[in-house]
């Protein structure tokens, strides 16, 4: 059998191993030295929180969990302190789900592995770890680029600001230059959405385009319920990013082609959490982040991850959840062929004022009736 096909890596990575028993070390020490990674060992928890104290920027931490003194979930709870950054995986010698997702949740888990592990299995996970901690370093650049995009558009409103202060007889030039303040802001913000956008979607080929899919299917609904221009590009941009929070999810478990145990689907659900976590700090002229934490909520309150009902839940997170079932059940999945947008028709109308908005559905069936498949999926002006 073929080993699996790593993912090409950027950075020299560096990984931190911590196993009580040296033999293993030795072993993992000469796997892993070989694929050129920065490694550092110790021999126990107590070890590996004085390396972490004394060295910063690991990409990546791999504890066994039966150690004497201090167990790999307690060392890599208190490894999340120090290093937040860095991913965290658990070798373990049995696999009790209950036991792992409170690993997960205690610990910070990102992945676990079971003894013995295989040579090409090991190496291909520490690869799409490191792979995912290359997004996740990515992400952070564009957040500063975000951030500094900001600032300079503070201090050019700052500037139009003053211009006109000055010159409040040139009512001409002023309504230009605040035209072209106007332009330059809606141009980064839609270059950001869209490359923050890419980040998710390179991630996964099975469902590249789907946000953007979504967005059009999502701003067509919030059109056709008269909604505020504000709200419309609302619904768009936070339908744009609304599966950014995948990037903190293994991409096997996104592209895997079978149903997805209990563990991976928890895994799965953590996405909206984690779209909020990211982008609740950027200036965003709408509530993006909170339309995106809501987008799985249903109206009988069976949605995640905040069990919220009706009216609780924002127009423009209803809409974007219906916006999302219809292109997924529309669209090809690894794990099953399309369904077909009358299936999705069929869904909504069948769950009208249970799982969704009642409003909402009656705009997509007068779009469907008016025009079938193409009034969701047209391009807008």
């Amino acid at each position: 059998m073929k080993p699996l096909p790593l993912a090409p890596l950027k950075y020299r990575h560096a990984i931190l191993l911590i196993d009580d028993e040296q033999t293993i070390l030795d072993i993992m020490t000469l796997m892993l030295a070989r694929a050129g990674y920065d490694l550092h060992t110790a021999l126990s928890g107590e070890q590996g929180l004085q390396v972490l104290a004394a060295h910063s920027g690991f990409s990546l931490i791999i504890s066994d969990q039966q150690m004497p003194g201090m167990t790999g979930v307690q060392f890599l709870a208190r490894a999340r302190e120090i290093c937040p950054d860095a991913l965290r995986v658990l070798l373990t010698g049995y696999t009790d789900t209950d036991a792992m997702i409170d690993a997960i949740n205690s610990g910070g888990i990102h992945l676990y592995l079971t003894k013995p592990w295989q040579k090409d299995d090991l190496l291909y996970s520490i690869n799409q770890l490191l792979a995912k901690a290359e997004l996740l370093i990515e992400n952070r650049r564009l957040n500063e680029v975000v951030r500094k995009q900001n600032a300079e558009l503070i201090g050019l409103n700052k500037s139009l600001e003053e211009k006109v202060r000055v010159k409040t007889l040139h009512l001409d030039q002023r309504a230009f230059e605040l035209n072209a303040s106007y332009e330059r802001i809606r141009m980064i913000l839609e270059g950001t959405v869209l490359a923050m956008s890419k980040i998710v979607e390179s991630r996964d080929p099975y469902t590249a385009g789907h946000q953007q899919q979504v967005a059009r299917i999502a701003g067509v609904i919030a059109q056709k319920m008269a909604l505020p221009q504000d709200s419309v590009d609302a619904v768009r941009i936070s339908a744009a990013l609304h599966d950014i929070g995948k990037i903190a999810v293994p991409s096997e478990i996104l592209t895997k082609p079978g149903r997805l145990s209990h563990l991976e689907m928890e895994m799965v659900r953590t996405h909206p959490q984690n779209a909020y976590d990211i982008l609740k700090t950027i200036a965003f002229p709408y509530p993006i982040a909170q339309i995106i934490l809501q987008h799985h909520e249903r109206m009988d309150g069976s949605g995640y991850p905040q069990g919220l009902k009706d009216r609780e839940i924002l127009l423009e997170a209803r809409i974007l959840g219906i916006a999302d079932v219809i292109e997924a059940m529309s669209s090809h999945r690894p794990y099953r062929p399309a369904m077909g947008i009358d299936a999705a028709i069929a869904e909504i109308a069948g769950c009208r004022g249970v799982l969704y908005d009642p409003a909402v559905v009656d705009a997509c069936l007068d779009i469907y009736k008016g025009e079938g498949q193409k009034g969701f999926l047209q391009l807008q002006a």
